[in-house]
């Protein structure tokens, strides 16, 4: 028995020298303290200024897509004035044919213009009217008259021949399905 505890002591000792040998810790080689919380904040504020740099880009993008969008909007503007403008050299059926052949957007941009125009010419024939009504029988009759009878069936020839090109639109945007909501004149 004195033996086996012989044994053991000098196990228990060789593991205490292997233990505390390797636990102890050179001066010269110690490492720093880590501070998390530098750390942490690091790596946060790179998280943070790389988020900043995609949201920097997400509304360069935005801004470039809002721009593109504008210009568009603008081009079909002028588009349907210009075409609104050169529908009034031509004639029904030239206008119909061109009709068949425009998308169902622009038909309806269209069928909008002429309807405003139509409103227009309306209100302007009801002040001439209204204008005329005023004057006396005698001015009626009189040089003033006669311009203001002119003026009266001038307005109604040009809102007929107004309310003949919307209803070109009109029919073409109902023929492909489109959206008449509004445009009754």
């Amino acid at each position: 028995m004195k033996v086996s505890i012989a044994n053991i002591s000098l196990c228990v000792i060789i593991a205490l020298a292997v233990v505390l040998g390797g636990c102890r810790k050179k001066a010269d080689e110690e490492p720093q303290p880590v501070d998390q919380t530098n750390s942490t904040k690091q790596s946060i504020s790179e998280l943070g200024g790389k988020a900043v740099e995609e949201a920097k880009e997400a509304v360069a993008k935005v801004d470039e897509t809002a721009v593109e969008i504008k210009e568009k909007a603008v081009e079909k503007v002028f588009s349907i004035v210009q075409q609104f403008k050169a529908d009034q050299g031509k004639s029904i059926p030239d206008i119909t044919a061109g009709a068949k052949e425009m998308a169902v957007e622009n038909l309806r941009k269209m069928g909008e213009k002429y309807r405003d125009v139509v409103a227009e010419k309306e209100q302007q024939l009801k002040k001439i009217t209204q204008g005329y009504l005023n004057l006396s029988d005698a001015d009626r009759k009189a040089a003033i008259g006669q311009i203001a009878e002119t003026g009266i069936n001038e307005t109604k020839k040009s809102l007929d021949i107004m309310k003949e090109r919307f209803g070109v639109y009109y029919n073409a945007l109902k023929e492909k399905g489109g959206n008449l909501t509004g445009l009754d004149i």
